[in-house]
C-alpha cells in the first residue's frame, strides 16, 4: 500500500510539468483546486486548474490517482489553446483483481495563417 500511496504522491507532484510551469504563472486568469486524502483503506489525490490570457490562450486540466483495496487508477485530461494552436489529451487506467485497463485519446489543430497575401490570380489558372 505505501508504494501505491508513493505513485499517487509521485504522480500528482508531476502533473504540472504536464502544462508547464511558466504557462500557469503566465495566466491572467487562474483557477486552481487540490485535494488529498489517505486513510488505512487507501488514497485519492485530485487537482484541476484552469486559466487564460489576455491573447486568446488557455488551459485546462484536471487528473485524480485513487488507490483501494479494490485496485488503483488514475486518469488525466489537459486541454489548450496556445498561439492559434489547439490540443486535447486525456489518459485514464485502473488495475484491479479483475484485470487491469488503460487507454488515451489526443487531438491537435493548428490556425489557418490568413496572413499570407494573394493580391494577384497569377497563381491560379481559367
Amino acid at each position: 500500500m505505501r508504494s501505491i500511496i508513493r505513485l499517487v504522491a509521485a504522480s500528482a507532484l508531476s502533473v504540472p510539468l504536464v502544462i508547464g510551469a511558466a504557462g500557469i504563472a503566465s495566466a491572467d486568469v487562474e483557477f486552481d483546486q487540490s485535494d488529498v486524502a489517505a486513510n488505512a483503506n487507501g488514497a485519492v489525490v485530485y487537482d484541476q486548474a484552469a486559466g487564460a490570457d489576455d491573447y486568446g490562450n488557455s488551459y485546462y486540466y484536471e487528473q485524480a490517482q485513487l488507490a483501494s483495496p479494490y485496485g488503483a487508477g488514475s486518469y488525466l485530461v489537459v486541454s489548450w489553446v496556445y498561439d492559434g494552436h489547439a490540443g486535447y489529451y486525456d489518459h485514464y487506467s485502473w488495475s484491479g483483481p479483475e484485470g487491469a485497463y488503460a487507454g488515451d485519446t489526443s487531438a491537435t489543430a493548428d490556425a489557418p495563417d490568413y496572413s499570407d497575401d494573394y493580391d494577384d490570380d497569377s497563381d491560379y489558372e481559367d
